[in-house]
């Protein structure tokens, strides 16, 4: 991806520029507060992993920064290359993400970076948490948003223990108020089994699980994405990679990975998620075989339950709709948007039909700093 005459102070990125990316990330995202050695030398590794050694490194798809008149490095666009796969022809991916610009300089670079992106080789650009400042930049561009990728849904397993830890989160109560309901929270969630016309508590699992390691979810992947036309073209190399950078993130909690098989040993699904006990646990992937879904959330549900875990949330794959709505799941839109562009009629009607396979394991998350 080569910045062309008109785009002079966007260029490529490179391990040189990680030091002064890394403070415009930190004051951008507000890590940590102050850098420290121990933060520098995370970041270092950072970047060096997911822009610069990742399985897919690109010299024509790469990282973008803008870089002022004096030298000073005031943009950053994180890109990570991926394949896909349309009904069989190789589809060139880039992921946007940590897209981040000093606040003095944002207009002029903001623009400039996400232009020079769009502008990028490759067949389809998408970035699925944007921000809605990002996606009215993005729309002007020629992109556009993709709503069916841009839901999300909730599971409640413990209500009024949810509804604590968004008073926590949102600093609603203070904090000492907060801990004092929290037993009262408890108390109430489990009565409320017992009362409620649907009980929150899972039931019982009519399949038994075992660990998903990377050489059977590729198997199942290749075996289950057919059914879309748009689907991830990976080997054992850059899903194992996914994989390992989905376990390092453990701010998000304790990565559970499941494969679930009837008493027949039937393949029914799996699902990939985050067991956070007394918080959110996100998920990364889920998918089910035809007429499963049911037993494939009941096995989730009932694994986050046991494990603590207050309440799931994760994209919604438009297959699990149906399912997630009798199980009383609550779908929003936004405010992270899916947002994807293509000059490739044909991979913009796929994404508008929801004929892709596409879960958080193929966007940004795995680029995520923590």
């Amino acid at each position: 991806m080569v910045a062309s005459s008109k785009l002079t102070r966007v260029r490529g990125f490179s391990a040189a520029d990680i030091p002064q990316v890394a403070e415009v990330h930190r004051r951008a995202f507000k890590t940590i507060g102050a850098s420290t050695p121990e933060l520098q030398a995370e970041y270092q590794a950072y970047f060096t992993q997911v822009f610069l050694n990742n399985p897919w490194r690109s010299e024509d798809i790469q990282p973008l920064v803008y870089q002022e008149d004096d030298g000073q490095i005031s943009g950053f666009l994180g890109v990570l290359p991926q394949r896909m796969s349309l009904r069989g022809q190789t589809v060139r991916v880039a992921i946007m993400t940590n897209f981040v610009v000093n606040p003095d300089a944002r207009g002029l670079a903001g623009a400039k970076l996400l232009r020079a992106f769009l502008d990028g080789p490759q067949d389809l650009a998408i970035a699925d948490e944007a921000s809605p400042g990002v996606r009215k930049m993005w729309e002007g561009l020629g992109g556009t948003t993709s709503l069916p990728y841009s839901m999300h849904w909730y599971y409640l397993l413990r209500p009024v223990q949810f509804g604590v830890l968004v008073l926590k989160q949102k600093q609603i109560l203070p904090s000492h108020l907060v801990k004092a309901a929290s037993p009262l929270a408890r108390a109430l969630d489990v009565f409320s089994e017992r009362i409620l016309k649907f009980p929150f508590r899972p039931s019982k699992p009519a399949l038994y699980a075992e660990e998903l390691t990377v050489d059977l979810l590729l198997q199942c992947l290749s075996e289950a994405a057919p059914k879309q036309s748009l689907r991830p073209a990976y080997d054992s190399i850059s899903l194992g990679w996914l994989l390992d950078r989905a376990d390092q993130m453990r701010g998000n909690g304790n990565m559970r990975k499941a494969l679930l098989k009837t008493d027949k040993g039937d393949v029914a699904g799996w699902y990939l998620y985050y067991s956070h006990p007394g918080g959110l646990s996100q998920i990364v992937q889920v998918y089910t075989k035809p007429n499963r879904a049911h037993d494939v959330l009941d096995h989730l549900f009932n694994d986050a339950w046991v494990n603590g875990v207050t309440a799931l949330s994760g994209r919604l794959d438009p297959a699990l709709m149906y399912a997630l709505s009798e199980r009383h799941a609550v779908f929003f839109c936004g405010p992270e948007w899916a947002l994807i562009h293509s000059r490739k009629p044909e991979i913009l009607n796929a994404f508008d039909r929801s004929d892709v396979y596409f879960s958080r394991l193929e966007g940004e998350w795995c680029t995520h700093f923590r």
